[in-house]
């Protein structure tokens, strides 16, 4: 069957490889926008929550009674609401930010994909290529291995071998 390729091969095993990496390129990024933005998000609302608690809930009925309403709701009004403006500019922009991320993020995800099957194609040819001149050296080595020790002996002998290195005298000339 032509159009056909069998498990294990190296077409199959690398679309796999690139499918794994993308799940996990996925999961990489599910992760770190829960870790950079929405967690950054959610610990500044309970820690604004818990300013609002320690002012809100009263520690002592006598400075409760004493201070009263007034002193609460100027803190409101000098802290909290300049704070809350602030923060709603700030997190505004950020997802504005986090918009235009994505929809960046949305467009360059197919060119990448074609790029990376590009990439994962030509590593395909290469390695192929590669096994084929592997193969071939090694066919090539093994027909000329007769020829080796034939061919040694034409060799200019190293300095570093043991007759060369001292001159020990044979039993012969003892």
């Amino acid at each position: 069957m032509a159009g056909q390729k069998a498990t294990g091969t190296p077409d199959t095993d690398a679309s796999e490889a690139r499918r794994h990496r993308r799940e996990e390129g996925s999961a990489l990024h599910r992760r770190e926008g829960f870790r950079q933005i929405w967690l950054p998000f959610t610990l500044t609302g309970l820690l604004i929550l818990i300013m609002l608690l320690i002012i809100a809930l009263p520690s002592d009925p006598d400075w409760r009674t004493r201070v009263g309403l007034v002193t609460d709701f100027m803190m409101l009004i000098m802290i909290y609401c300049p704070l809350f403006i602030c923060g709603f500019l700030v997190y505004a922009i950020i997802i504005v930010g986090v918009y235009y991320a994505n929809r960046l993020h949305d467009g360059t995800q197919k060119p990448l994909e074609r790029a990376e099957n590009i990439v994962a194609a030509f590593t395909n040819r290469v390695e192929r290529t590669t096994e084929s001149i592997n193969s071939r050296v090694v066919s090539a080595s093994s027909r000329f291995a007769g020829w080796t020790k034939f061919m040694d002996f034409f060799d200019k002998p190293d300095s570093t071998s043991y007759k060369a290195q001292e001159k020990v005298p044979d039993e012969s000339e003892k």
